[in-house]
């Protein structure tokens, strides 16, 4: 259904560090073979129209080249988006909940013989 060869060229041709510029011709790209896809089944695909939309992030500026971007970035691309971490926000907070210590507590009890 999508155009996975267009971005990726796009992407390889632009710098390490990628610039809200360069992710805004990402997002430019992917808008319009979605809008194009969308047209043609008649219907918003917003959510559902590649694999990268799985880990999309609303909050950011340009949501689906920074879901592409982090996509390939776990497939071992070698990119990092300039003011935005590689991972979602969910992901950071995963990382956090598995480094820190178990706050268990263990509580005695005591028996008469």
């Amino acid at each position: 259904m999508w155009n996975e060869d267009r971005p990726l060229e796009l992407l390889k041709n632009m710098p390490h560090v990628l610039t809200a510029e360069n992710l805004a011709q990402i997002q430019q790209v992917i808008d319009n073979d979605k809008f194009l896809n969308s047209k043609r089944l008649r219907g918003d695909l917003c959510g559902r129209y590649a694999p990268f939309c799985k880990n999309c992030d609303k909050t950011v500026n340009k949501p689906c080249a920074v879901a592409y971007v982090r996509m390939k970035i776990k497939e071992g691309l070698q990119v990092q988006m300039e003011d935005i971490p590689a991972e979602t926000p969910e992901e950071i907070a995963e990382k956090k909940e598995a480094k820190a210590p178990s706050k268990k507590i263990r509580i005695a009890v005591a028996r008469r013989k």
